[in-house]
């Protein structure tokens, strides 16, 4: 009986341990981060392309995309940049 019981902790708690992460990952999903254009053009080096607050889709770390000239920042926060036409 202290195996059935014990089992059935051990399953309960890995259970809950995986909803809650896929809970988490789901909820900061809305936040996640990528490389947004600040102007238009090759305002991303080696990307050219559409103007500001466009994400660049080759581009998936910050260091790639701090070196190449983009802002590594939420897709809500990218819309300030849809105002440079420059």
């Amino acid at each position: 009986m202290t195996r059935s019981v014990l089992g059935i902790l051990a399953a309960t708690a890995v259970a809950s341990l995986v909803g809650s992460t896929a809970l988490a990952a789901e909820g900061s999903m809305g936040d996640a981060k990528a490389c947004y254009r600040t102007h238009c053009g090759k305002s991303v080096e080696g990307h050219k392309g559409k103007c500001g607050g466009t994400k660049v889709d080759d581009i998936s770390t910050e260091k790639a995309c701090t070196d190449a000239g983009g802002a590594w920042t939420t897709a809500a926060e990218a819309k300030k940049f849809e105002k440079n036409k420059d």
